[in-house]
């Protein structure tokens, strides 16, 4: 039978630590919302417990938080291949520069 200083799952993640980990989580939740707010997507908060028995016997848990949130976008650049480099100029177009050369000398 259950004892009132026994623990459920609930009362157990409010007590820890004396609210350290609900602060935490709420804090990680937050900057979920806000990164999702800003850039769209997805993203997960995810929570584990790593749970372990020590040398007295007793339990010991060591709780984590962590978010991941969606990756800002940073814009598209666009490049031609160049003999295994990139290059900002097509290189199927002649340069401004080395027509007009072209039209001066045949003016000449």
């Amino acid at each position: 039978m259950a004892k009132p200083e026994d623990l459920n799952f609930l009362t157990f993640l409010q007590s820890f630590r004396r609210g350290a980990l609900i602060s935490e989580a709420d804090d990680r939740l937050a900057e979920l919302v806000d990164a999702l707010e800003e850039r769209g997507g997805k993203g997960s908060l995810t929570m584990n417990m790593a749970v372990s028995v020590n040398k007295a016997g007793q339990i010991e848990i060591n709780p984590t938080v962590t978010v991941k949130v969606p990756a800002r976008a940073i814009g598209t650049g666009i490049y031609w291949a160049n003999h295994g480099r990139l290059s900002r100029s097509d290189p199927n177009q002649t340069d401004i520069e080395d027509y007009i050369g072209s039209r001066e000398r045949a003016a000449e």
